[in-house]
């Protein structure tokens, strides 16, 4: 059997470099990252996804990107078009729900569409955090509210849109963002709500969703059941990611840059894996450091194989409509959010 990393890299330049694809032929990384920073033009980020797919020898290798709408959108410019942030749908959301969400629908399939003609198979979305007043700033308009139902419904249909397209959905960030105070990119946000309380609200439109392929798991602690960072916290995987909200997918870590971890890279990256999470993402980095801290890890696992099996028979089974033209979709979408 192949043996494949499971980091799951992001790189510093608009090309790699002859070292990272020596790295990606060596470690077979199950995945690439792309940021802002990565992309020129549609035409320039399509030739180096297809250079890291080549590179590490698999047609079906994943590579993705936070590509949500609005301010949290890496493919942006003129090649690209323009999505709306999820907190736009929420005067639709209040007028007409079924509209909102059929139009969620045709929104999610053109930015997956759009991501696809540009060799992306994955996306770091949707966010089925909540939108609680007072809490960190970082998931805010990111939200849908704080209603866990609407939240879980709006999932669906960004989940399915993605899925109609052959673009492999992530939600996130699970076990839940939204009561966090605090921006995890920058401290350790502590959540000390108990378990009962956060079942039917932050929990829920994971639970309700859990049959999304793949998670990103969050760096907030949840003191109710331990005192380190879910993306680090086996009781955390396993208690209330695996039995409590019942997701048996994917399991992929929020960047193990962000400062609610601490120590070195290559530990925090140890740490993620041997709390049970399946890929390991670090959005910075270049060869040197990946070896390093591939050295530290152990390949995929038969478990998470296996997951990433089911993942792809998913992906496989649901009944593709590709949007034809992404451009012409959201210029409709967003006359009707803007009327």
């Amino acid at each position: 059997m192949t043996k494949i990393s499971p980091l799951v890299v992001g790189f510093q330049g608009t090309e790699f470099t002859e070292d990272e694809l020596q790295f990606f032929r060596d470690a077979k990384p199950y995945a690439l990252m792309v940021m802002r920073r990565n992309v020129l033009g549609r035409d320039q980020i399509k030739r180096l996804n297809a250079q890291f797919s080549d590179a590490v020898g698999r047609e079906d290798a994943v590579v993705t990107t936070d590509q949500e709408g609005g301010r949290i959108q890496h493919l942006e410019g003129n090649d690209w078009p323009v999505f709306p942030i999820y907190g736009v749908f929420k005067k639709l959301i209040e007028k007409d729900l079924e509209l909102a969400k059929h139009t969620m629908r045709r929104s999610s399939r053109a930015l997956a569409s759009d991501m696809l003609n540009a060799g992306f198979n994955a996306n770091c979305s949707p966010v089925l955090d909540l939108g609680f007043k007072g809490s960190s700033a970082v998931i805010s308009d990111r939200a849908f509210g704080e209603d866990a139902d609407i939240v879980a419904q709006m999932g669906a249909e960004i989940i399915n849109g993605f899925m109609e397209a052959g673009v492999i959905p992530m939600m996130k960030h699970i076990p839940g963002h939204g009561r966090a105070l605090e921006d995890s990119h920058k401290t350790r946000p502590i959540v000390s709500a108990t378990l009962e309380e956060m079942d039917d609200t932050d929990f829920l439109p994971f639970r309700k969703l859990n049959h999304c392929p793949w998670a990103m798991v969050s760096h907030v602690v949840y003191d109710a059941c331990d005192a380190l960072p879910a993306t680090i916290s086996k009781p955390v995987i396993d208690e209330i990611i695996r039995k409590r909200i019942g997701f048996d997918g994917v399991l992929i870590s929020d960047c193990v840059y962000m400062e609610s971890l601490d120590g070195p890279i290559a530990t925090r990256c140890k740490q993620v894996q041997d709390a049970g999470i399946d890929l390991v993402l670090s959005c910075h980095g270049g060869a040197k450091d990946w070896y390093e801290w591939q050295e530290n890890l152990s390949d995929l696992s038969d478990e998470s194989l296996l997951r990433l099996s089911a993942s792809e028979g998913k992906m496989a089974a649901f009944k593709k409509n590709i949007d034809p033209d992404p451009f012409a979709t959201m210029a409709e979408v967003w006359k009707l959010l803007k009327d």
